[in-house]
């Protein structure tokens, strides 16, 4: 970098805002800014700049660019000033410089820069901040795929097991979980040193960070005093957020069941828990006081009817920035220095903050013993539980409606209290269905959907779209449809198209903003699941290749799981004896995914309203779905249920519209021909069972599975290592999937398939292709093709077969004929011919070739009639 005139004053307006620089500073050469630390800051790297070299009208360079520093998912976006010149000595000043400080002078001339060059400078900002903010994004993103990943390995935890819990006197968790191992995470782009930092954490509590729409977006991990005894005393910290880049903003973690008349939001786990405890009321945890007021907009807006009391930390005893020593804050200035603190009760002011942004209350704990003066004493709910009791933390909350007018309906504190959000990975109770429904709640309920018609809403109990005509059906007597396009929320809400709804399990279709995905039905819970996993190698065990077969076959199971919405581009056929155990083991997959799955039957498949297995289904067990009439009548429907990227949905009495194939297929079968494959077919795993076992050994099985095996089983699917799999892998090939190949095969395909093979009785070398015709008619009368191809398809399918041709070639029709005629020859590959002893010999013609081949298969030809005449 060629030094610039402004160079130290770019430097120092850098330093000023705080950011602690690598010198020298470094001009933008890729798409990515330059990070760094903060002063005061934490240990990640939260500042930034990006700055260019620019040439002025004088031919100087100057540095141009932005900087700032990130506060949640806001990169602070500030443009780098240019220098001032002093007209007395030439000399270049800061822009905040009002005197040159080498002559004094005050004669000042600002740096005039031309439209054009003001407009470049502006542009340049402004992709500076678009990618300072998509470099952001990209971290949030990485950040919520590891936190995920780590949450989904984690256990719950139980009552009383982490000594945070004991210490906290906490009789539940809240939903928290344990982090105890490595095994089976997976973090994308990450390293070894990623991976040993992570380790540090085992044995912790783990609190995650969540949206309303339950997506991970960070962790908190609570430490052991036993465990992380020497980390705790290195940092001065028993909490940590994990991983570097997380975003905190407006995320919480909700303790309790769905908020229904009153909701809390507190700072802290602990806190939060006792006050769970205390009132039996859903309580978010927003991690920090700053965070308050942005979780509770969030938390308003998913729960509109719901009164939310922030219960503030009283932060009143802070250390003064001047002397250091503990200070009341209620004051400007320290008790003790006489200066100003610099300090603030973050606690109640965000809490009074958040409480009037969405016209909720808050209440602070009121203590009646003597709180210390001189260290960091009890200043929560949490405090407040352990030094005068529960019952003291009920009644205050208690008082604290009654100032807010909220009459509490009754409601008891859970045990473990899991998160009931949309989309969290537990399937809550459904609604009670109402015969009536106030007009605020139907105008809540129902969102309307611009499809051109104005005929259709989507109803966010259901999470469907239904008629506007059952909308107003709900509507109380005497209130009609014009009182719900009056109402304000309707008006402010606006509406959605039809292609917004959609069925988006990986939350990442930026089309959807309606979406249908619930969250999975099932919680996965370790356990035994060995007679299932049996039962499995069991039915691949016929192929010699039958542990390759029996892992992909798990992997493929496992990796829609692990990636919700992912769609595997092939599909598995398992067909054999009945009594093996198929069903058993494909409907166990069904069952994790709940209402996600399907059975489906033919009469299924071809009836014209089909949104009862399409519609928003991840995986579909299709049990004996084609007949031998109907199996070549369906073939290509089939093909694109595994492959095609959209299914079209047709409802009854509702307009049919598009959704994004996500559907994963499995078929069973007790035919030898449970549905035609291609000759080169890449899309199906096809598994041949053996015979049945004991029915003993599939009691044993089912016993399994009657207590806990189906949990045991998924825990295991979104714990296997598939680091080595992707939804396009191919899936081997095997015995049973030859014959099933040989099976579908085309009449020209199986006879050319036997004259390769020997069994038709014919030399395998070139012929004339009104000879091969012949006999392909021939073989169709012996082998009961009542319908064989037309001259044109036979010749058309020979030729797309790899290494066949046909062409007009010159030969020697006899022995004796010295003039050579045109015909047209099949010539089978070249490696073909080698193998059959039939390929052109070194030295020879290949009119003579041509010829001997020819009058060699028209003698087999003749020999075959004259035996048949025989």
């Amino acid at each position: 970098m060629n030094i610039a005139i402004n160079y130290d004053d770019v430097v120092k307006q850098l330093e000023a805002a705080g950011l602690i620089l690598d010198l020298p500073l470094k001009v933008a050469t890729s798409k990515k800014s330059v990070r760094c630390k903060v002063d005061g800051g934490s240990k990640e790297k939260s500042g930034w700049y990006r700055i260019h070299e620019w040439m002025n009208s004088s031919g100087q360079i100057m540095l141009v660019g932005s900087y700032g520093v990130f506060s949640g998912d806001d990169p602070g976006t500030l443009k780098i000033e240019l220098t001032k010149r002093c007209n007395g000595c030439g000399r270049e000043i800061g822009f905040r410089e009002k005197v040159c400080p080498g002559c004094g002078s005050k004669d000042i001339q600002k740096r005039e820069l031309t439209d054009e060059q003001k407009a470049a400078i502006r542009e340049k900002q402004a992709q500076d901040k678009k990618r300072a903010e998509a470099e952001r994004q990209d971290e949030i993103d990485q950040a919520s795929q590891w936190a995920s990943a780590v949450w989904r390995k984690c256990r719950d935890a139980e009552p009383g097991e982490h000594d945070y819990l004991v210490r906290k006197k906490l009789t539940g968790t809240g939903g928290a979980r344990i982090f105890e191992s490595n095994d089976g995470v997976v973090l994308v782009g990450a390293e070894k040193d990623d991976y040993s930092y992570l380790a540090t954490f085992h044995g912790a509590l783990v609190v995650p960070m969540q949206n309303a729409a339950g997506k991970i977006f960070g962790l908190q991990f609570i430490l052991s005093r036993a465990v992380h005894k020497e980390r705790i005393s290195r940092t001065g910290r028993d909490k940590e957020y994990w991983p570097a880049g997380l975003s905190k903003d407006a995320n919480y973690w909700l303790i309790g069941s769905t908020p229904g008349r009153c909701g809390l939001v507190a700072e802290g786990y602990a806190t939060a828990m006792s006050l769970h405890m205390a009132s039996g009321q859903p309580v978010a945890v927003a991690f920090d006081a700053g965070n308050m007021p942005k979780a509770a907009k969030v938390l308003k807006s998913a729960y509109r009817k719901t009164h939310w009391a922030m219960a503030a930390d009283d932060d009143w005893l802070q250390k003064c920035k001047e002397c250091g020593t503990y200070t009341r804050v209620e004051h400007e200035n320290c008790e003790h220095c006489g200066k100003p603190h610099g300090k603030s009760n973050a606690g109640k002011q965000r809490s009074h903050e958040a409480a009037t942004a969405i016209d909720g209350s808050w209440f602070p704990p009121v203590f009646t013993v003597d709180r210390p003066v001189d260290r960091k004493g009890p200043t929560d709910f949490n405090d407040l539980h352990n030094l005068e009791g529960l019952d003291v933390v009920r009644l205050q909350f208690e008082a604290a409606m009654r100032a807010a007018g909220i009459d509490l309906a009754p409601a008891t504190p859970s045990r473990t209290a899991g998160n009931a959000q949309r989309g969290g990975g537990e399937k809550g109770e459904r609604r009670a269905a109402v015969s009536v429904l106030p007009v605020d709640e139907v105008v809540e309920r129902f969102v309307p959907l611009d499809d051109g018609t104005g005929d259709y809403v989507f109803d966010t109990w259901t999470n469907k779209v239904a008629k506007k005509t059952q909308m107003l059906a709900l509507l109380p007597a005497g209130v009609r449809g014009d009182d719900i396009k009056r109402h304000p929320y309707w008006v402010s809400r606006g509406a959605y198209y039809l292609d917004q709804v959609g069925f988006d399990p990986s939350g990442k279709d930026r089309n959807v903003k309606l979406n249908t995905w619930q969250g999975w039905p099932m919680l996965p819970k370790e356990g035994s699941c060995d007679k299932l996993l049996e039962l499995i190698e069991y039915l691949c065990g016929k192929e010699s290749n039958s542990r390759e077969v029996f892992q992909w076959l798990l992997c493929w199971l496992a990796y829609p799981l692990q990636n919700p919405g992912a769609k595997m581009a092939s599909a598995v056929i398992m067909h054999g004896p009945q009594g093996t155990g198929k069903s058993t083991v494909f409907q166990t997959v069904a069952k994790i995914y709940g209402d996600y799955a399907t059975v489906l039957n033919q009469r299924g498949l071809e009836d014209k309203f089909n949104s009862d297995w399409s519609d928003s289904k991840l995986f579909i067990l299709a049990e004996e779905v084609v007949t031998r009439a109907e199996m070549w009548h369906i073939k290509n429907e089939l093909k694109e249920l595994v492959t095609g990227e959209w299914i079209r949905i047709n409802p009854k009495n509702i307009a049919a519209y598009r959704q994004r194939n996500q559907v994963n297929i499995c078929y069973l079968s007790n035919e030898n021909q449970p549905l035609p494959l291609d000759n080169d077919d890449r899309r199906h795993l096809v598994i041949y069972t053996p015979p049945a076992l004991s029915e003993a050994y599939y009691d044993d099985v089912n016993i399994e599975l009657e207590n806990g095996g189906i949990e045991a089983f998924y825990h295991f699917l979104i714990t296997l290592d598939i680091s080595a799999f992707h939804p396009k892998k191919r899936p081997p090939m095997t015995v049973a999937k030859q014959k099933l190949i040989a099976l579908s095969a085309a009449s020209e395909v199986r006879f050319v398939n036997d004259w390769i093979a020997g069994d038709a009785g014919l030399p395998v070398c070139p012929c004339i292709s009104t000879d091969l015709y012949a006999e392909y008619l021939r073989w169709c009368r012996s082998n009961g093709e009542s319908r064989p191809r037309p001259s044109n398809q036979f010749f058309g399918a020979i030729e797309h077969q790899q290494g066949w041709e046909k062409k007009k070639a010159q030969l020697f029709l006899t022995e004796v004929c010295v003039k050579t005629t045109g015909k047209p020859v099949v010539f089978p590959p070249q490696h073909v011919l080698e193998a059959n002893g039939t390929a052109c010999p070194v030295g020879t013609k290949p009119t003579v070739w041509l010829g001997e081949c020819s009058r060699k298969f028209q003698s087999a030809m003749s020999g075959r009639e004259e035996r048949s005449a025989a």
